[in-house]
């Protein structure tokens, strides 16, 4: 409660109203953070995923557009994991500077 003796009834009423209105907004900014996390960590790998999905789709048509051994699907897919690898430093690098 407060930190002031209070003797009206109505004002020791209204105290504890905002303590309580306090003490529930505390919990549910930690489970915000709990949340901001996931969605963070999820942000990362679906970054990942995708940069490598894309690098497959491009080297797989390049492969079969000039009728070649799978070489470009494999240098792509090295290329696409590099390029996500790159987008989740950078969201990563977003995320602390945030926090600073």
């Amino acid at each position: 409660m407060s930190i002031f003796k209070i003797k009206n009834q109505k004002l020791k009423d209204l105290d504890i109203k905002i303590q309580n209105i306090k003490n529930r907004n505390n919990n549910t900014d930690k489970n915000s953070n709990m949340f901001k996390s996931a969605h963070t960590g999820w942000r990362m790998v679906i970054e990942l995923v995708i940069g490598i999905v894309l690098g497959v789709i491009i080297g797989f048509g390049i492969d079969t557009f000039f009728n070649t051994s799978p070489i470009f699907l494999v240098i792509m897919t090295f290329f696409g994991f590099a390029a996500g690898i790159k987008t989740m430093l950078k969201t990563a690098n977003e995320i602390n500077k945030k926090i600073e």
